[in-house]
């Protein structure tokens, strides 16, 4: 009987040692996560293939002169979401997503915006990208997009980001509209080399082939106008040339109304 008690007690005793053991190991190894520094930043830019608005040096600039750099500091201590809302308040950086390894890396992945137009003002040069979002263009980088000029009916004041509100944000979403034409349809997105805002309002494009200016009028009805156009280069260029017809007006419908070098107009009616 005296036998079974000793067993007994030396496997509970032996039981207690070992999760003891654990215990201890547990919080020794608690504790040393949390004095466990972040030590290096490592960057990963997920769209620089089409863009590259913002580099790797930027990004680890930008954290390490901040007040939320976690360098130096316990890892357990770093303030992620800080960290990207600080990113993304930068205007070219869409979206950010930081974390902290078990190494102490803090691994940071960025999408950059993805401009749709660039729009040239009095007062700067501006893209607003797929969102409707403007940013201010950056001389570092140049992103090959249509290149809006003239009469803009937009103030926007020199490094403004963000989205236009009231009757600005009626002609932004109206050229975005365009815009987002011209990024489906590559063949003309090549064809058109510049977009000019008329003092009327009126919308015209300069072309890389031929040299009529365009007049496209408002951003309604994109489909039919180009449909229009489509015409003009594939029934009446082949017949009377190139060089016949200094515009193009394509506002009115069911016509397409040809100006000659002399300002004379001929009137063509079409069906689409």
């Amino acid at each position: 009987m005296l036998k079974k008690v000793i067993t007994y007690c030396l496997a509970a005793l032996a039981v207690l040692l070992f999760c003891g053991y654990f215990a201890a190991a547990s919080f020794l190894s608690s504790k040393g996560r949390k004095t466990e520094l972040c030590t290096g930043i490592s960057v990963r830019i997920l769209d620089s293939a089409s863009n590259r608005f913002v580099s790797p040096s930027d990004i680890e600039e930008i954290i390490s002169s901040s007040d939320v750099n976690p360098l130096g500091r316990p890892r357990q201590e770093a303030r992620l979401t800080d960290i990207e809302n600080l990113l993304e308040s930068r205007s070219a950086i869409r979206h950010s997503d930081v974390s902290v390894s078990r190494d102490g890396i803090l691994r940071v992945s960025i999408t950059q915006r993805r401009p749709l137009l660039r729009v040239q003002t009095a007062k700067g040069a501006f893209y607003i990208d797929d969102t409707g979002y403007i940013f201010p263009w950056v001389s570092s980088f140049t992103s090959y997009v249509p290149v809006v000029s003239g009469h803009i009916p937009v103030n926007l004041e020199e490094g403004y980001r963000g989205v236009p509100e009231k009757e600005d944000r009626s002609w932004i979403e109206g050229m975005i509209k365009l815009a987002h034409y011209l990024d489906r349809h590559p063949v003309w997105n090549a064809q058109i080399q510049q977009i000019d805002v008329e003092e009327n309002g009126d919308i015209t494009f300069y072309t890389v082939v031929g040299d009529q200016k365009i007049i496209f009028g408002s951003t309604d009805d994109i489909d039919y106008k180009f449909a229009k156009l489509k015409t003009f280069y594939r029934q009446i260029v082949p017949v009377y040339g190139w060089e016949r017809y200094s515009a193009v007006n394509l506002k009115f419908s069911d016509q397409i109304v040809c100006t000659l070098r002399d300002r004379k107009e001929i009137k063509k009616s079409i069906r689409i």
